[in-house]
C-alpha cells in the first residue's frame, strides 16, 4: 500500500516542489490548499489531478487527519511576506501561529499517529542575532513575521518533546526557484521587470545579505528529515544553500543571465524590520547525508527562464547564459 503524506500549504513554492518528488516516488498524497492560485504549479503542471486536493483551513485539521490519516505530515503552509506582516499582524498570526497549534494538536489527538511530522520555520526566527546561525542560537524575533515563525518553531517542538511526537523543525534561509508566484520578494519581482524591459526596484538600499536555498535542494531536506523524524524529534535542522549575496548581487545576476541593461534601484533605506545579514551553520543536517547541489548560479539562471514561460514574454532579445 503506498505511504499517505499530507502536505499544508501544497499550492506554494516548497509544496508544489515537494509534491511532485512524492508522487515520482509513488506516495498518496493529500494536498491542503486555501488560496487556490491557478497560476501554481500545483494546478499549472497537474499535481492537483494527481493528489486528493482538501480546500480547508488548519483550524479543521482534526477532520482531515481523521478521515486521510496520514503517515506523514509536511507543514509547509504559512503567511510567508515580511511587509503583510508588518500590515497585518493578527493575521499573520492567525496563520502561522495559530495553524501550527491546531495541527500539532489534532496529531496528538488523532486515530493514527503520523509517524514523522515536518514544520517549517524560518531563519528569520533568530531575528537580528550573531550569524552565522547555529540550532542551539536563542530566537530573537521581533519583526512580526519572525515572531510568527518562531513561536511557530517552538510549539512545534514542544510536541515533540513533551509528548513524543516524531516534529523535526526546518529553519530554511531564503528559498527562491522556479514557482515562486509573489512578486513582491525580491527574485520574482526583479525577473518579472527584466523581462518586461524595466529597471527593476529594490524596496531596500540593496546592501543586506541572505544565504540563499534553490528549492529543490529545501525539497531534498525536507523530505530527509521526514525520514529521519522519529530519531530526531523535537531537534530544528538549519537549511541553507552555502552562498551568501545581497540584494544588489542577486539583481545584478539575473540582469547578466537576462542580458539586459538595465541595472536595479535601491531605495534610499531600508524597510522596518528587516534583519540585515543573515547566515546558517549547515552542520547538523549536512552530518546526516545532506548537501546542496544547485549553485546559486545555476538556480537563477534555471528561476529566469521559468518566468520567461510564465509570463509569456517576446524575449528573444534576452539571453539566458
Amino acid at each position: 500500500m503506498s505511504e499517505v503524506v499530507l502536505v499544508t500549504g501544497a499550492s506554494g513554492l516548497l509544496g508544489s516542489a515537494c509534491i511532485n518528488t512524492l508522487l515520482g516516488q509513488g506516495c498518496e498524497v493529500v494536498a491542503v490548499v486555501r488560496d487556490a492560485d491557478p497560476r501554481s504549479r500545483f494546478y499549472q503542471n497537474g499535481l492537483v489531478d494527481r493528489c486528493v486536493e482538501v480546500r480547508d483551513e488548519l483550524a479543521n485539521a482534526h477532520r482531515f487527519l481523521a478521515e486521510y490519516q496520514p503517515d506523514r505530515i509536511l507543514h509547509l503552509a504559512a503567511q510567508t511576506q515580511v511587509p503583510v506582516a508588518n500590515r497585518a499582524p493578527l493575521s499573520t498570526f492567525e496563520s502561522n501561529v495559530r495553524g501550527t497549534w491546531m495541527l500539532m494538536e489534532a496529531c496528538r489527538t488523532a486515530p493514527k499517529t503520523p509517524r514523522a511530522i515536518v514544520v517549517a520555520s524560518s531563519d528569520k526566527a533568530y531575528g537580528p542575532g550573531a550569524v552565522p546561525y547555529v540550532e542551539s542560537s536563542p530566537l530573537l524575533a521581533e519583526a512580526p513575521y519572525d515572531v510568527s515563525k518562531a513561536a511557530t518553531d517552538m510549539i512545534a517542538r514542544s510536541y515533540g518533546t513533551q509528548f513524543g511526537m516524531p516534529v523535526v523543525v526546518t529553519r530554511c534561509g531564503n528559498l527562491y526557484g522556479p514557482g515562486d508566484l509573489n512578486e513582491d520578494r525580491l527574485i520574482p519581482g526583479v525577473c518579472k521587470a527584466l523581462i518586461q524591459g524595466r529597471t527593476p526596484q529594490l524596496r531596500s538600499t540593496g546592501t543586506m545579505t541572505r544565504e540563499w536555498l534553490f528549492v529543490d535542494d529545501a525539497v531534498a531536506a525536507t523530505l530527509l528529515l521526514a525520514d529521519r523524524a522519529a530519531t530526531h524529534s523535537g531537534h530544528a535542522f538549519n537549511v541553507g544553500g552555502g552562498e551568501i549575496a545581497s540584494a544588489a548581487d542577486i539583481a545584478e545576476l539575473l540582469a547578466e543571465h537576462a542580458g539586459s541593461p538595465h541595472r536595479a534601484r535601491a531605495a534610499p533605506g531600508d524597510p522596518p524590520g528587516e534583519i540585515p545579514h543573515q547566515a546558517l551553520d549547515t552542520g547538523r543536517i549536512r552530518r546526516l547525508g545532506w548537501s546542496p547541489t544547485t549553485t546559486l548560479q545555476d538556480g537563477l539562471a534555471q528561476t529566469f527562464r521559468w518566468y520567461q514561460e510564465l509570463l509569456g514574454a517576446r524575449t528573444s532579445h534576452l539571453e539566458v547564459v
